[in-house]
């Protein structure tokens, strides 16, 4: 479906329900690439679980170089289609894009997080955010995947500006079919000359503006096996431990996004 050419709210929310609608239906649905200067400029530091290094640049960047940022990002979104321009709003406003949109509500409004970490390593890490309303809290879920530096216009400088160039890429799936790409991510081998390494996965509720632990795992992947320790709320409980197989860590993944424990 093409969304360039909606204008109104309406088409705009029309578009989105589509795109919404699709991955229901179980197609991965490319949202959008961008950068961590475009992602301050669009409110990021705000938004849930936002990485700490793009804050802390873009806090250094300087208050002229941020606002001269703004102008040439702002204008650059709008070039490439995410920003659209609306004239019953007034010259010179804009509104987010379908795809845009979709991205910004999962970052401001997510009805939960599920959150990847690769233990002691200075790793960027897949992160879940679960769009939905009130009568349906979760319709889709927006995977923020850290991407390599595209070497095409527009984003031939983005790489001199350190962690404000790193690239994201956003698409939009089902809830069942995310939990799929992460058991995939969670059974990969991880090691190095100190051994096997784990990767934490951890669902979260932002509340109040900070971040609520609900449920958490952390997982050894050995290929066809994985070591799995699932975390106690109660620190004076030990961790459970146990061996599974790709199967039964996505039926335990599975859960985890559905419900917020295991």
């Amino acid at each position: 479906m093409n969304t360039d050419n909606v204008t109104t709210p309406a088409e705009r929310a029309a578009a989105a329900e589509r795109l919404l609608e699709r991955a229901a239906a179980g197609e991965t649905v490319e949202l959008t690439v961008l950068s961590g200067l475009e992602r301050c400029v669009l409110g990021g530091p705000a938004q849930a679980l936002f990485e700490q290094t793009v804050m802390n640049a873009w806090n250094e960047f300087g208050e002229k170089n941020r606002a001269k940022a703004m102008d040439l990002t702002l204008d650059g979104l709008r070039e490439r289609g995410l920003l659209l321009g609306d004239e019953p709003e007034g010259p010179g406003t804009w509104s987010l894009s379908p795809e845009l949109g979709l991205v910004q509500a999962a970052r401001e409004r997510p009805s939960f997080v599920v959150a990847t970490d690769v233990v002691n390593k200075r790793t960027r890490c897949l992160q879940f955010f679960a769009i939905g309303d009130i009568e349906e809290p979760v319709r889709g879920i927006v995977v923020e995947e850290p991407v390599a530096l595209p070497t095409s216009k527009p984003f031939t400088n983005a790489k001199k500006l350190g962690p404000l160039g790193w690239m994201t890429r956003y698409t939009l799936m089902s809830q069942a079919a995310a939990v799929k790409v992460l058991t995939q991510v969670a059974m990969a081998p991880r090691q190095d000359q100190a051994g096997s390494y784990p990767y934490d996965i951890r669902r979260f509720k932002h509340q109040d503006g900070k971040p609520v632990t609900e449920a958490g795992v952390s997982v050894i992947g050995a290929g066809d096996s994985a070591h799995v320790r699932l975390f106690r709320q109660d620190p004076q409980t030990p961790d459970e431990v146990a061996v599974m197989t790709a199967e039964e860590l996505q039926t335990l993944l599975g859960r985890v996004f559905a419900t917020g424990s295991w």
